[in-house]
Protein backbone atom coordinates (compact mmCIF):
# COMPACT_ATOMS: atom_id res chain seq x y z
CA UNK A 1 0.00 0.00 0.00
CA UNK A 2 3.08 2.52 0.82
CA UNK A 3 4.58 1.24 -2.18
CA UNK A 4 1.39 2.26 -4.09
CA UNK A 5 1.30 5.57 -2.74
CA UNK A 6 4.57 6.23 -3.33
CA UNK A 7 4.18 5.54 -6.50
CA UNK A 8 0.95 7.71 -7.55
CA UNK A 9 3.28 10.32 -5.50
CA UNK A 10 5.97 10.26 -7.40
CA UNK A 11 3.66 10.05 -11.13
CA UNK A 12 1.81 13.41 -9.63
CA UNK A 13 4.94 15.35 -8.55
CA UNK A 14 6.90 14.03 -11.92
CA UNK A 15 3.26 15.65 -13.39
CA UNK A 16 3.31 18.69 -11.92
CA UNK A 17 6.97 19.34 -12.11
CA UNK A 18 6.80 18.89 -16.13
CA UNK A 19 3.80 21.26 -15.97
CA UNK A 20 5.57 23.86 -14.23
CA UNK A 21 8.44 23.41 -16.62
CA UNK A 22 6.18 23.97 -19.41
CA UNK A 23 4.39 26.85 -17.84
CA UNK A 24 7.76 28.45 -16.96
CA UNK A 25 9.13 27.68 -20.31
CA UNK A 26 5.93 29.39 -22.17
CA UNK A 27 6.76 32.43 -19.44
CA UNK A 28 10.53 32.64 -20.37
CA UNK A 29 9.37 32.81 -23.75
CA UNK A 30 6.99 36.02 -23.69
CA UNK A 31 7.43 38.42 -26.04
CA UNK A 32 9.77 41.24 -24.38
CA UNK A 33 10.68 44.56 -25.70
CA UNK A 34 12.92 46.93 -23.69
CA UNK A 35 12.97 50.63 -24.22
CA UNK A 36 16.51 51.71 -23.88
CA UNK A 37 17.22 56.02 -24.03
CA UNK A 38 20.64 57.02 -24.95
CA UNK A 39 21.57 60.71 -23.56
CA UNK A 40 24.30 61.01 -26.30
CA UNK A 41 23.56 62.22 -29.82
CA UNK A 42 26.49 61.11 -31.35
CA UNK A 43 25.84 58.41 -34.36
CA UNK A 44 28.68 55.85 -33.19
CA UNK A 45 26.72 55.18 -29.94
CA UNK A 46 23.18 54.17 -31.27
CA UNK A 47 25.46 51.59 -34.08
CA UNK A 48 26.97 50.30 -30.91
CA UNK A 49 23.90 49.72 -28.82
CA UNK A 50 22.06 48.10 -32.17
CA UNK A 51 25.02 45.33 -32.46
CA UNK A 52 24.91 44.80 -29.26
CA UNK A 53 21.44 44.11 -28.76
CA UNK A 54 21.41 41.90 -31.94
CA UNK A 55 24.32 39.84 -30.15
CA UNK A 56 22.14 39.59 -27.15
CA UNK A 57 18.89 38.66 -29.17
CA UNK A 58 20.27 35.29 -30.11
CA UNK A 59 20.49 33.75 -26.79
CA UNK A 60 17.49 35.95 -25.81
CA UNK A 61 14.95 35.63 -29.49
CA UNK A 62 12.16 36.86 -26.93
CA UNK A 63 13.87 39.92 -26.25
CA UNK A 64 13.72 42.94 -28.54
CA UNK A 65 14.56 46.44 -28.73
CA UNK A 66 13.57 50.27 -28.96
CA UNK A 67 16.64 52.77 -29.02
CA UNK A 68 15.82 56.21 -28.77
CA UNK A 69 18.52 58.83 -29.29
CA UNK A 70 18.79 62.17 -28.14
CA UNK A 71 20.90 65.12 -26.84
CA UNK A 72 21.95 65.33 -23.09
CA UNK A 73 19.59 68.68 -23.02
CA UNK A 74 16.57 66.83 -24.34
CA UNK A 75 17.45 64.17 -21.63
CA UNK A 76 16.81 66.90 -19.39
CA UNK A 77 13.35 67.85 -20.45
CA UNK A 78 12.39 64.19 -21.40
CA UNK A 79 13.35 62.56 -17.97
CA UNK A 80 11.08 64.49 -15.79
CA UNK A 81 8.24 64.68 -19.01
CA UNK A 82 8.59 60.71 -19.16
CA UNK A 83 8.28 60.19 -15.61
CA UNK A 84 4.78 62.80 -15.04
CA UNK A 85 2.93 60.99 -17.55
CA UNK A 86 4.12 57.32 -16.37
CA UNK A 87 6.10 56.19 -20.09
CA UNK A 88 9.35 56.41 -18.79
CA UNK A 89 12.15 53.74 -20.39
CA UNK A 90 13.13 50.50 -19.19
CA UNK A 91 16.67 51.49 -19.13
CA UNK A 92 18.61 54.71 -19.63
CA UNK A 93 21.87 55.81 -20.00
CA UNK A 94 22.20 58.31 -16.94
CA UNK A 95 24.66 60.83 -15.48
CA UNK A 96 25.30 60.70 -11.91
CA UNK A 97 24.96 63.92 -11.33
CA UNK A 98 21.20 63.73 -12.49
CA UNK A 99 20.52 60.57 -10.68
CA UNK A 100 19.54 61.12 -7.22
CA UNK A 101 17.35 64.16 -9.15
CA UNK A 102 15.58 61.49 -11.26
CA UNK A 103 15.03 59.16 -8.40
CA UNK A 104 13.28 61.58 -6.30
CA UNK A 105 11.02 62.96 -8.95
CA UNK A 106 7.42 61.17 -7.85
CA UNK A 107 7.12 58.04 -9.91
CA UNK A 108 10.98 58.27 -11.02
CA UNK A 109 12.30 55.99 -8.72
CA UNK A 110 15.54 53.77 -10.04
CA UNK A 111 15.62 50.17 -9.38
CA UNK A 112 18.81 49.59 -6.91
CA UNK A 113 21.78 48.04 -9.01
CA UNK A 114 23.22 46.65 -6.21
CA UNK A 115 22.90 42.62 -7.62
CA UNK A 116 24.11 43.33 -10.84
CA UNK A 117 27.72 45.32 -9.18
CA UNK A 118 28.13 42.36 -7.13
CA UNK A 119 27.46 39.85 -10.02
CA UNK A 120 29.85 41.90 -12.29
CA UNK A 121 32.59 42.61 -8.99
CA UNK A 122 32.58 45.04 -7.11
CA UNK A 123 35.93 45.47 -6.97
CA UNK A 124 36.30 45.69 -10.72
CA UNK A 125 35.17 49.05 -10.45
CA UNK A 126 37.12 52.22 -9.62
CA UNK A 127 36.32 53.02 -6.04
CA UNK A 128 35.27 56.72 -6.72
CA UNK A 129 33.62 55.93 -9.92
CA UNK A 130 31.73 53.50 -8.42
CA UNK A 131 30.86 55.50 -4.82
CA UNK A 132 29.64 58.25 -6.89
CA UNK A 133 26.51 56.28 -7.76
CA UNK A 134 25.53 55.77 -4.39
CA UNK A 135 21.98 56.78 -3.01
CA UNK A 136 19.80 56.53 -0.45
CA UNK A 137 21.34 52.57 0.35
CA UNK A 138 21.41 51.87 -3.23
CA UNK A 139 22.80 52.19 -6.41
CA UNK A 140 21.03 54.29 -8.59
CA UNK A 141 23.00 53.37 -11.67
CA UNK A 142 26.35 51.01 -12.71
CA UNK A 143 28.90 52.78 -13.76
CA UNK A 144 30.72 52.83 -17.33
CA UNK A 145 32.81 55.56 -18.53
CA UNK A 146 34.21 58.72 -17.06
CA UNK A 147 34.16 62.05 -18.88
CA UNK A 148 37.21 64.08 -18.31
CA UNK A 149 38.06 67.83 -19.91
CA UNK A 150 40.98 69.03 -20.97
CA UNK A 151 42.69 71.31 -22.31
CA UNK A 152 44.28 69.78 -26.15
CA UNK A 153 47.39 72.28 -27.83
CA UNK A 154 49.15 71.80 -31.29
CA UNK A 155 52.85 71.34 -30.12
CA UNK A 156 54.10 72.32 -33.56
CA UNK A 157 52.12 75.39 -33.63
CA UNK A 158 53.62 76.56 -30.28
CA UNK A 159 57.24 75.60 -31.91
CA UNK A 160 56.42 77.25 -34.54
CA UNK A 161 55.65 80.66 -32.66
CA UNK A 162 58.37 80.14 -30.39
CA UNK A 163 55.96 79.61 -27.31
CA UNK A 164 56.73 77.04 -24.42
CA UNK A 165 54.63 74.42 -23.26
CA UNK A 166 51.91 75.80 -21.18
CA UNK A 167 51.10 75.40 -17.36
CA UNK A 168 48.97 78.31 -16.37
CA UNK A 169 45.32 79.92 -17.72
CA UNK A 170 47.80 82.71 -18.36
CA UNK A 171 50.13 81.16 -20.58
CA UNK A 172 46.81 79.62 -22.47
CA UNK A 173 45.55 83.19 -22.98
CA UNK A 174 49.01 84.36 -23.96
CA UNK A 175 49.00 81.58 -26.53
CA UNK A 176 45.65 82.05 -27.53
CA UNK A 177 46.75 85.76 -28.47
CA UNK A 178 50.04 84.53 -30.14
CA UNK A 179 48.80 82.05 -32.72
CA UNK A 180 45.29 84.35 -33.58
CA UNK A 181 45.81 84.89 -37.15
CA UNK A 182 42.15 85.57 -38.85
CA UNK A 183 43.78 86.65 -41.87
CA UNK A 184 45.03 83.48 -42.16
CA UNK A 185 41.88 81.34 -41.48
CA UNK A 186 43.81 80.55 -38.22
CA UNK A 187 42.49 81.08 -34.71
CA UNK A 188 44.13 80.64 -31.08
CA UNK A 189 41.52 78.43 -29.31
CA UNK A 190 38.29 76.69 -29.77
CA UNK A 191 35.83 76.94 -26.61
CA UNK A 192 32.00 76.57 -26.56
CA UNK A 193 29.90 79.51 -26.61
CA UNK A 194 26.21 78.30 -27.20
CA UNK A 195 23.79 78.05 -24.82
CA UNK A 196 24.13 73.95 -23.82
CA UNK A 197 26.18 71.31 -21.74
CA UNK A 198 29.48 72.11 -23.73
CA UNK A 199 29.79 75.92 -22.67
CA UNK A 200 29.08 74.83 -18.88
CA UNK A 201 31.79 71.81 -18.76
CA UNK A 202 34.27 73.88 -20.65
CA UNK A 203 33.84 76.63 -18.20
CA UNK A 204 34.09 74.31 -15.36
CA UNK A 205 37.87 73.45 -16.14
CA UNK A 206 38.88 76.33 -16.00
CA UNK A 207 36.80 77.25 -12.69
CA UNK A 208 37.89 73.83 -10.79
CA UNK A 209 41.15 74.40 -11.82
CA UNK A 210 41.58 77.22 -10.14
CA UNK A 211 40.54 76.21 -6.88
CA UNK A 212 36.61 77.39 -7.33
CA UNK A 213 33.24 75.67 -6.83
CA UNK A 214 29.98 75.98 -7.47
CA UNK A 215 28.82 74.75 -4.21
CA UNK A 216 30.65 74.19 -0.59
CA UNK A 217 30.96 71.32 1.31
CA UNK A 218 27.34 71.51 2.75
CA UNK A 219 25.54 72.43 0.08
CA UNK A 220 25.26 75.51 -0.17
CA UNK A 221 25.80 77.95 -3.37
CA UNK A 222 29.95 79.37 -3.41
CA UNK A 223 30.28 80.79 -6.72
CA UNK A 224 30.02 84.80 -6.68
CA UNK A 225 33.85 85.34 -5.29
CA UNK A 226 37.07 86.64 -6.66
CA UNK A 227 37.69 82.85 -8.19
CA UNK A 228 34.40 82.49 -10.06
CA UNK A 229 34.78 86.18 -11.26
CA UNK A 230 38.09 85.03 -12.24
CA UNK A 231 37.50 81.85 -13.95
CA UNK A 232 34.54 84.52 -15.96
CA UNK A 233 37.12 86.64 -17.05
CA UNK A 234 39.53 84.05 -18.30
CA UNK A 235 37.01 82.38 -20.24
CA UNK A 236 35.91 85.92 -21.23
CA UNK A 237 39.41 86.80 -22.69
CA UNK A 238 39.90 83.37 -24.31
CA UNK A 239 36.85 83.75 -26.37
CA UNK A 240 38.19 86.70 -28.06
CA UNK A 241 40.72 84.53 -30.06
CA UNK A 242 37.20 82.01 -31.65
CA UNK A 243 36.74 81.23 -34.75
CA UNK A 244 33.41 83.36 -36.09
CA UNK A 245 30.14 82.26 -34.91
CA UNK A 246 31.82 80.48 -31.68
CA UNK A 247 28.41 82.01 -29.69
CA UNK A 248 26.84 79.25 -31.50
CA UNK A 249 29.30 76.55 -31.16
CA UNK A 250 29.15 73.89 -28.77
CA UNK A 251 30.63 69.92 -28.67
CA UNK A 252 30.39 69.34 -32.14
CA UNK A 253 32.01 72.76 -33.86
CA UNK A 254 34.62 73.08 -30.92
CA UNK A 255 36.30 69.47 -31.88
CA UNK A 256 35.95 70.27 -35.94
CA UNK A 257 37.60 73.60 -35.42
CA UNK A 258 40.47 71.32 -33.58
CA UNK A 259 40.66 68.17 -35.78
CA UNK A 260 40.94 70.50 -39.05
CA UNK A 261 43.72 72.73 -37.65
CA UNK A 262 41.50 75.57 -37.62
CA UNK A 263 42.23 76.27 -34.41
CA UNK A 264 45.86 75.84 -32.36
CA UNK A 265 44.06 74.85 -28.73
CA UNK A 266 40.22 73.71 -27.78
CA UNK A 267 39.15 72.41 -24.42
CA UNK A 268 37.48 68.87 -24.90
CA UNK A 269 36.53 65.75 -24.06
CA UNK A 270 39.83 63.25 -25.09
CA UNK A 271 37.78 62.57 -28.15
CA UNK A 272 38.97 65.79 -29.73
CA UNK A 273 42.29 63.93 -30.22
CA UNK A 274 40.85 60.92 -31.77
CA UNK A 275 39.29 63.25 -33.81
CA UNK A 276 42.27 65.25 -34.74
CA UNK A 277 44.09 62.08 -35.38
CA UNK A 278 41.38 60.45 -37.51
CA UNK A 279 41.99 64.23 -39.89
CA UNK A 280 45.90 64.01 -39.48
CA UNK A 281 47.38 60.72 -39.08
CA UNK A 282 50.38 62.15 -40.66
CA UNK A 283 50.86 64.07 -37.61
CA UNK A 284 51.48 61.52 -34.60
CA UNK A 285 53.05 63.53 -31.24
CA UNK A 286 52.45 66.74 -31.72
CA UNK A 287 48.99 67.01 -29.99
CA UNK A 288 49.69 67.86 -25.89
CA UNK A 289 46.87 67.58 -23.17
CA UNK A 290 46.70 69.17 -19.58
CA UNK A 291 44.77 70.85 -16.75
CA UNK A 292 45.97 74.44 -16.87
CA UNK A 293 46.06 75.94 -13.57
CA UNK A 294 46.81 79.11 -11.70
CA UNK A 295 46.79 77.43 -8.66
CA UNK A 296 48.60 74.72 -9.19
CA UNK A 297 46.12 72.35 -8.99
CA UNK A 298 44.92 69.15 -11.52
CA UNK A 299 40.93 69.34 -10.90
CA UNK A 300 38.76 69.78 -14.06
CA UNK A 301 35.00 68.53 -14.78
CA UNK A 302 34.91 65.21 -15.00
CA UNK A 303 31.35 63.43 -15.78
CA UNK A 304 30.29 59.75 -14.79
CA UNK A 305 27.99 57.71 -16.79
CA UNK A 306 26.40 54.56 -16.83
CA UNK A 307 23.39 52.43 -16.76
CA UNK A 308 19.92 53.14 -14.87
CA UNK A 309 16.97 51.07 -14.79
CA UNK A 310 13.72 52.66 -13.56
CA UNK A 311 11.96 50.77 -10.76
CA UNK A 312 8.39 50.97 -12.61
CA UNK A 313 10.01 48.62 -16.07
CA UNK A 314 7.94 45.50 -16.15
CA UNK A 315 10.94 43.97 -17.46
CA UNK A 316 13.58 44.41 -14.47
CA UNK A 317 14.98 41.06 -14.81
CA UNK A 318 15.64 41.26 -18.85
CA UNK A 319 16.81 44.99 -18.42
CA UNK A 320 19.53 44.15 -15.80
CA UNK A 321 20.58 41.07 -18.08
CA UNK A 322 21.15 43.02 -20.61
CA UNK A 323 23.18 46.09 -18.96
CA UNK A 324 25.13 43.18 -17.56
CA UNK A 325 26.01 41.66 -20.67
CA UNK A 326 27.39 45.18 -21.94
CA UNK A 327 29.84 44.66 -19.13
CA UNK A 328 31.20 41.49 -21.28
CA UNK A 329 34.45 41.60 -22.20
CA UNK A 330 33.82 41.90 -26.10
CA UNK A 331 30.99 44.34 -25.37
CA UNK A 332 32.82 46.28 -23.16
CA UNK A 333 35.48 47.26 -25.22
CA UNK A 334 32.82 47.60 -28.00
CA UNK A 335 31.23 50.35 -26.11
CA UNK A 336 34.95 51.98 -25.34
CA UNK A 337 35.22 51.84 -29.18
CA UNK A 338 32.62 53.62 -29.82
CA UNK A 339 33.02 56.66 -26.94
CA UNK A 340 36.71 57.21 -29.35
CA UNK A 341 38.20 58.99 -26.10
CA UNK A 342 35.26 60.36 -25.26
CA UNK A 343 34.53 57.71 -22.52
CA UNK A 344 37.49 56.00 -20.33
CA UNK A 345 37.05 53.07 -18.49
CA UNK A 346 35.10 52.85 -15.06
CA UNK A 347 35.48 48.99 -14.92
CA UNK A 348 38.43 47.45 -14.40
CA UNK A 349 38.41 45.00 -17.40
CA UNK A 350 41.99 44.65 -18.82
CA UNK A 351 41.22 42.24 -21.24
CA UNK A 352 38.53 45.12 -22.89
CA UNK A 353 40.73 48.15 -22.53
CA UNK A 354 43.35 46.16 -24.28
CA UNK A 355 41.42 45.69 -27.37
CA UNK A 356 40.21 49.01 -27.28
CA UNK A 357 43.40 50.80 -27.11
CA UNK A 358 44.65 48.23 -29.58
CA UNK A 359 41.53 49.21 -32.54
CA UNK A 360 41.93 53.26 -31.91
CA UNK A 361 44.90 54.34 -33.78
CA UNK A 362 45.14 57.95 -31.78
CA UNK A 363 46.27 55.79 -28.27
CA UNK A 364 49.44 54.47 -30.39
CA UNK A 365 50.15 57.86 -32.25
CA UNK A 366 49.66 59.76 -28.94
CA UNK A 367 50.86 57.43 -25.97
CA UNK A 368 52.27 60.50 -23.13
CA UNK A 369 48.46 62.06 -23.40
CA UNK A 370 46.68 58.76 -23.18
CA UNK A 371 49.18 58.44 -19.93
CA UNK A 372 48.15 61.75 -18.60
CA UNK A 373 44.51 61.01 -19.11
CA UNK A 374 44.39 57.68 -17.93
CA UNK A 375 46.24 59.13 -14.41
CA UNK A 376 43.74 61.45 -13.56
CA UNK A 377 40.85 61.06 -11.36
CA UNK A 378 39.99 63.88 -9.82
CA UNK A 379 37.68 66.35 -10.69
CA UNK A 380 34.41 67.85 -10.12
CA UNK A 381 30.65 68.13 -11.91
CA UNK A 382 27.92 71.18 -11.29
CA UNK A 383 25.25 70.18 -8.85
CA UNK A 384 27.51 67.51 -7.07
CA UNK A 385 30.64 69.36 -6.58
CA UNK A 386 32.26 69.41 -3.53
CA UNK A 387 28.53 68.58 -1.85
CA UNK A 388 28.19 65.04 -3.36
CA UNK A 389 25.45 63.43 -4.41
CA UNK A 390 22.17 64.71 -3.95
CA UNK A 391 18.15 65.52 -5.15
CA UNK A 392 19.00 68.82 -6.35
CA UNK A 393 22.16 68.63 -8.44
CA UNK A 394 20.20 67.85 -11.62
CA UNK A 395 18.59 70.99 -11.09
CA UNK A 396 21.34 72.97 -12.47
CA UNK A 397 21.94 71.52 -15.65
CA UNK A 398 18.34 71.09 -16.48
CA UNK A 399 17.66 74.58 -15.52
CA UNK A 400 21.09 75.83 -17.56
CA UNK A 401 22.01 78.25 -14.96
CA UNK A 402 25.65 78.33 -15.76
CA UNK A 403 25.32 77.31 -19.67
CA UNK A 404 22.70 80.27 -19.53
CA UNK A 405 24.45 82.69 -18.18
CA UNK A 406 27.68 82.54 -19.56
CA UNK A 407 25.91 82.55 -22.86
CA UNK A 408 24.72 86.00 -22.30
CA UNK A 409 27.90 87.18 -21.21
CA UNK A 410 29.42 86.39 -24.08
CA UNK A 411 26.97 87.99 -26.12
CA UNK A 412 27.45 90.91 -23.87
CA UNK A 413 24.03 90.96 -22.79
CA UNK A 414 25.59 91.32 -19.08
CA UNK A 415 29.13 91.79 -17.19
CA UNK A 416 31.46 89.54 -15.17
CA UNK A 417 29.69 91.25 -11.70
CA UNK A 418 26.41 90.52 -13.52
CA UNK A 419 26.87 87.12 -14.51
CA UNK A 420 28.43 86.02 -11.26
CA UNK A 421 25.42 87.53 -9.36
CA UNK A 422 23.09 85.76 -11.54
CA UNK A 423 24.39 82.31 -11.42
CA UNK A 424 24.58 82.49 -7.71
CA UNK A 425 21.43 83.42 -6.84
CA UNK A 426 20.11 80.76 -9.03
CA UNK A 427 21.62 78.26 -7.28
CA UNK A 428 20.93 79.94 -3.77
CA UNK A 429 17.27 79.32 -5.51
CA UNK A 430 17.44 75.61 -5.77
CA UNK A 431 19.74 74.82 -2.71
CA UNK A 432 19.44 77.43 -0.08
Amino acid sequence: MHTLFGSIRRVLTTVLLASSLVSLAAHAQEPVKLTLWFTDSRAQYKTWLEKSAAEFRKANPNVSFEIVQMSPNDAYIKWPASIAAGNQPDITWMFFAFSAWVNDIPGGTLAPMDDVINALGKDKFHPDGLSAWRYKDKYLGIPYTRQPFYLFWRKDKFAEAGLPAPKTWDDIINAAKVLHKPEKGQYGIAIAGKNDWTVRQNFELVLYSNGGHLLTKDGKAAFDNDVGRKAIDIYTALFKYTPPGSLNAAYAEVNRSFATGTAAMAISLPVALSQFHDANPGKAGQVGALIPSDAGLAMTMQNNKGWSIFEKSKHQAEAKKFVQFLYETDQYARGLEASALGGLALYDDKQAVDMYFDRVGSVKAYPDVVKTLLSNHSGYYSGIDWYGQNPKGGLVGSKGIVERNLNMHLAKKQDTAQTAQAIQRELKEIFD
